[in-house]
């Protein structure tokens, strides 16, 4: 398991919920810190790292930048996820995911930073 030493993030909140590792990707999780900051208030996980056993058992997509410590699930609604969106596009975020139905407190917005591929064309935003 590799431990992290992220500001604002805990290894706890960034790690796999089937097996408890957490290999999130250095690069990701500069930006992520970048969005925190602009953003100037607390962000809470739902999901980070995934293994991609775990990520199978949940039903997340094949190839999944989770499993590449390449995203994580933001649990925020109304004009607090507007934002999120904003600075994510300005902070250079390739995929977003917009799930905004449903119960306030299950509302997220999935950031990751995958790179361009002929399976999955970014930059791009999606909705659940």
């Amino acid at each position: 398991m590799v431990k992290s030493n992220w500001e604002y993030f805990t290894e706890d909140e960034l790690k796999c919920k089937g097996t408890g590792q957490c290999d999130m990707d250095a690069d990701f999780m500069e930006k992520l810190i970048m969005l925190r900051e602009a953003f100037n208030k607390p962000i809470f996980l739902s999901s980070a790292y995934r293994s991609k056993e775990h990520n199978e058992k949940v039903g997340g997509a094949p190839n999944s930048p989770h499993t590449y410590g390449k995203a994580v699930d933001i649990l925020v609604s109304g004009s607090d996820a507007y934002r999120v969106i904003d600075l994510a596009l300005k902070l250079g975020f390739t995929g977003i995911g917009v799930s905004q139905k449903g119960p306030h407190d299950k509302r997220f917005i999935h950031l990751d930073t995958m790179t361009n591929s002929s399976s999955s064309p970014r930059p791009t935003i999606w909705s659940y």
